[in-house]
């Protein structure tokens, strides 16, 4: 399998972020996430159902593209520099975006994936060294297969969002990208002013801390997977009146 890049490109906000929102400051608890990055692959396989104008890709890329312009607008630090240890760079500079073309079928690598070829899928190094240092507080990589099918790697700054923000953030892109009427929720950015961090005492504790646990070296990655029937009883149990569906 072969991932050729094809562009990169930095997706800015649709709209400027006002002048008194530019420097957004880390919080307290912020502190304490010692992982540059929250990774995470998104599997879109091609949906034979819908029509041909919708399986067009450059149309689709587009899409992605200017959806994620619309919603950054709201989730403004995404679109920034890391500054420092206490502080985002909210210039408006956009989100790291990069396109790619894989050499085979998306359903080829998910038959038996190889997990360390799906580190190309991500933007960037998931632990980047101190000559590749973290910047940009959002990258993303839109793969596209041979046969349509898109895996979409993102690498956000895990002390901007965790793993509740990044849900946010994904349903509001794909709400956006959909077209959807229904209200879209957009978080408000106030960590700071509830826990305010002045120095970096909690951080220097944190690595001490859980530095052991980052290192590198040998180990063993494991993948679950679980079939159509398991997810629906997983689903089923999971069902209540306020939520029919969960997923």
């Amino acid at each position: 399998m072969e991932v050729q890049i094809i562009s990169k490109q930095n997706v800015k906000p649709s709209s400027p972020t006002p002048s008194p929102l530019r420097n957004f400051k880390l919080s307290l608890l912020d502190q304490l996430v010692t992982v540059p990055y929250a990774p995470i692959l998104l599997f879109y396989p091609v949906n034979k159902k819908v029509s041909t104008g919708d399986l067009d890709v450059p149309k689709r890329l587009e899409l992605l593209k200017n959806s994620l312009s619309e919603t950054l607008t709201h989730f403004y630090p995404l679109a920034g520099k890391i500054k420092d240890e206490l502080s985002i760079d909210c210039n408006d500079e956009g989100a790291y975006y990069v396109e790619t073309q894989v050499n085979c079928h998306l359903s080829e690598f998910l038959r038996q994936p190889d997990l360390l070829l799906a580190n190309q899928f991500f933007p960037c190094e998931l632990l980047p060294t101190e000559s590749t240092a973290v910047t940009y507080v959002a990258n993303f990589q839109v793969n596209v297969f041979e046969c349509g099918g898109i895996v979409i790697g993102m690498c956000i700054s895990h002390r901007v969002v965790d793993g509740a923000a990044l849900s946010t953030f994904l349903k509001a892109w794909s709400a956006t990208a959909k077209g959807s009427k229904e209200a879209i929720i957009y978080p408000e950015f106030i960590a700071s002013s509830l826990f305010p961090a002045n120095d970096l005492w909690l951080r220097d504790s944190a690595i001490v801390m859980f530095g052991s646990l980052l290192k590198k070296g040998q180990c063993m990655t494991k993948r679950f997977v679980f079939d159509a029937s398991a997810i629906s009883n997983l689903k089923a149990q999971a069902a209540s009146l306020g939520v029919k569906c969960p997923t």
